[in-house]
């Protein structure tokens, strides 16, 4: 089932979320990604582009898929970028359709649990910095399915692993991490 990308910002504009919005491209390997704080767009990139350029790449393509991973924030932020409102009314005159998924199977507020879990574990291995080097491969290199499994949070996990030198932390990391995602099946 298609749905419009229009609906699918409004009602993230509206419900005054946080989170990063992907979509995906048939043939392309980056992602577009809009960056919401309570409902409001406040970074945009495309691979290499940024803020507003990135808007007239949106226009070109079709948008296969898309996924929101909640509570997902950056330091950074594009000044070039018109209000939301105009943002939607831009995308809302496109007439984008993408494929509506499935909710997450793990939900936006067991994810905030599992990501700060997940912190705090990276940051007892290598120091206050783990915390900011999860926000990037969270936002950078890391692309969750949707809906949201457990092996995306493994996944995560193996890239975060790489970040740890000493082979006893690395291991120490991944069992606090599988310790934690017992739980889910």
């Amino acid at each position: 089932m298609k749905k419009n990308l229009f609906e699918i910002m409004t009602k993230i504009f509206n419900n005054k979320e946080t989170g990063v919005l992907s979509l995906a491209f048939a043939e392309e390997s980056n992602l577009f990604k809009f960056y919401f704080k309570d409902g409001e767009i406040y970074h945009v990139s495309f691979g290499l582009k940024k803020g507003n350029q990135c808007l007239k790449e949106i226009e070109k393509r079709e948008p296969t898929s898309y996924n929101f991973v909640p509570n997902i924030t950056i330091d950074i932020k594009s000044n070039d970028l018109p209000t939301t409102e105009k943002i939607i009314e831009y995308i809302k005159n496109l007439n984008k359709q993408v494929s509506a998924e499935e909710p997450f199977s793990i939900k936006s507020l067991e994810f905030q649990k599992i990501k700060d879990s997940i912190k705090i574990a990276l940051i007892r291995q290598i120091g206050p910095i783990g915390g900011k080097i999860l926000e990037k491969y969270i936002v950078e290199k890391w692309t969750p399915s949707n809906p949201l499994t457990k092996d995306d949070i493994l996944r995560l996990a193996e890239m975060l692993k790489d970040e740890i030198e000493d082979p006893l932390s690395k291991r120490e990391f991944l069992a606090e991490v599988n310790k934690l995602l017992e739980v889910y099946k």
